[in-house]
Parts: C-alpha cells; sequence; structure tokens
C-alpha cells in the first residue's frame, strides 16, 4: 500500500489515502476547514461514504506521498471518536448471528450493509452476495440477509458471509408510519 496526502483548494479541505499498486483507494480521510473530520469508514449527516471512486496517479503534483506511520495515526484517531459505538455494535452484533439491513456502498473490501442499528456497518464479499442475489437487488437501500462472522477492527464494520439479497428497499416493503397488526387485533 501507498498513502498520499493532498491539499485540495481553498475550502475544500487536506485529503489522505491509502491506496493499493493499482491506484485504487481503501481508505480514506478528509479534514475539512473547520477542523472536522471525514473518515471512509462511515457515513456522515450531510455526506455518503466517501472514497475515491477512480484509480488515484502518485504521480500527478497535487500528490505528497507520507508514510503509512502518519496515517495509520490519523487514522486510529478517528477510530477513536467512534469507539463507544464500535463496543456497542460488537454487543448487539455478536458471531453468529442472523442480521439484516441494507446496500450502503461497493468498496474495494466489499459491500457495506447498514444494519438495523444506528452507525453499525456490516461488510460482505461482493461477489459472494451476487452469486445470491438477483441483479435489480444489486444497489443502495436494497434488503440483505447475513450471518456475523467477526468483525473488521481497521475500519470497525462487522464481517458478514452468507449474505443475500432479499428484495426491495425497506421503504417499498414497509412504508413509513405504518404499523404491523399484533395478533388477535
Amino acid at each position: 500500500m501507498k498513502y498520499l496526502k493532498d491539499i485540495q483548494e481553498p475550502g475544500m479541505g487536506t485529503w489522505y489515502f491509502e491506496i493499493d499498486d493499482d491506484g485504487v483507494a481503501h481508505r480514506q480521510l478528509v479534514y475539512q476547514e473547520d477542523g472536522s473530520c471525514l473518515p471512509s469508514n462511515r457515513k456522515h449527516a450531510f455526506h455518503p461514504f466517501m472514497l475515491a471512486e477512480h484509480p488515484l496517479d502518485v504521480q500527478e503534483p497535487y500528490y505528497h506521498v507520507i508514510s503509512q506511520a502518519e496515517f495509520e495515526e490519523l487514522w486510529h484517531e478517528q477510530l477513536q471518536h467512534g469507539i463507544e459505538d464500535w463496543y456497542r455494535t460488537k454487543r448487539l452484533f455478536p458471531v453468529g448471528t442472523q442480521v439484516e439491513g441494507e446496500i450502503e456502498a461497493f468498496f474495494p473490501q466489499g459491500t457495506l450493509i447498514a444494519l438495523r442499528a444506528p452507525q453499525a456497518i456490516g461488510i460482505t464479499d461482493t461477489s459472494a452476495l451476487k452469486s445470491k442475489t438477483s441483479t435489480e437487488w444489486m444497489y443502495p437501500r436494497y434488503r440483505v440477509t447475513a450471518e456475523v462472522s467477526g468483525y473488521d477492527e481497521v475500519n470497525q464494520w462487522v464481517v458478514l458471509t452468507e449474505a443475500e439479497g432479499i428484495g426491495s428497499p425497506y421503504e417499498e416493503a414497509e412504508p413509513r408510519g405504518t404499523k404491523r397488526k399484533e395478533k388477535g387485533s
């Protein structure tokens, strides 16, 4: 892996990347002018998961090579901001638990799944998911079931196996504001 820093135009912040030999970003941090940071492992209130969509060319003059240690120090600092959520997520989703969520994004590491708990993100192998899911369900917001098989401590993601698409987005399956009838009602 290689590590880059890019100081954008004024108002665009400072960007840090972890890229592979093909220039594909695996992790990214964006430090904004106000001091806040948008790490690629989390969804943010006004931003979706942020990760460079195209390979980066390390030869471009605006990229500066930095050490892995510098990147990891910044990354670790951001993980600490979400550590209580991460501990809660691991308690809510022990290994072996059957879960349901919805597709959030497709990353080089796999498909990100928003689990049915605040800040809880799962990751599953995209090829395996495709093999068990109709093509028309391989889009963000479509529902997925899976089993918890472990934890990605580097990204604070729940590792999922046996993932399978089960259909339409939640909004289409269960309209907001409707309540299920209780037995005997």
